[in-house]
């Protein structure tokens, strides 16, 4: 046996769940080659001798998350606590039991730079609808009303006053690829500007990419149809960035 948990309360067999991520480079590496012999230690120097006070640094590379999942077998567990619920003078019953317990940090701690590196965004949204100048509230909703019966998740700020920044840095923040934006004249003669934006991994964290684009005019009754025509709609798939 090579297992130990770190409570007393086991009664029979302990497991631990490990996977390639989550072990040590040296273990995850080839689980089946036979470890190469240590490098021989260097002698410790004067100096050294004279910080023994200090604790040894720990090789973060040689660290890996640990186990994701552990458990194991507790017959007199449960016991302990239905022996105090009963009633004076009766016996509990035995309970016994085996459970796991799952670290949920440590495989978000896995499945994030995984998530990363697929070039994934947490939401799913495809279109922002912005307004320039007065609040255009009730075209904003009728728009993304009809955007959403059109199977384009569409999002907006629900309020009337607001500046045209603040809603930028709305969608910004959930990396919307179309940015569609009402004015008032335009509205009149039937139209809408629609701008696509994109992002990049930079020093790997995703950023804007900086465009001096205005965006283009787009009929008012045909977005629904333009927007489904578009490269970005047609390779979208479950919030990949594009």
């Amino acid at each position: 046996m090579s297992l130990a948990r770190g409570l007393d309360y086991y009664t029979g067999i302990t497991y631990e769940a490990i996977v390639e991520a989550s072990a040590p480079p040296t273990l995850s590496a080839n689980a089946t080659e036979s470890p190469a012999p240590a490098p021989p230690k260097p002698k410790p120097s004067k100096k050294a001798k004279a910080d023994d006070n200090e604790e040894d640094g720990v090789d973060e590379s040689q660290v890996g998350v640990g186990s994701i999942a552990a458990g194991g077998r507790y017959d007199n567990l449960v016991g302990m606590f239905t022996a105090a619920a009963a009633a004076e003078g009766k016996k509990a019953p035995g309970l016994p039991c085996i459970g796991v317990s799952i670290g949920l940090d440590r495989i978000f701690a896995i499945v994030w730079p995984k998530w990363v590196e697929k070039r994934m965004q947490s939401k799913e949204t495809m279109v922002y609808v912005l307004a320039a100048g007065d609040g255009l509230l009730e075209e904003r909703i009728a728009l993304v009303q009809e955007l959403r019966e059109a199977g384009i998740k569409t999002d907006f700020l629900a309020k009337r006053k607001l500046k045209l920044t603040a809603q930028f840095m709305a969608g910004e923040k959930d990396e919307v690829p179309f940015a569609v934006i009402l004015g008032g004249d335009e509205l009149k003669e039937g139209l809408v500007t629609v701008k696509e934006q994109k992002w990049e991994f930079v020093d790997g964290k995703k950023t804007k990419v900086q465009s001096a684009d205005q965006g283009m005019k787009v009929r008012r009754d045909e977005l629904i149809s333009w927007i489904k025509q578009t490269p970005t709609y047609q390779g979208w798939s479950s919030g990949r960035l594009i």
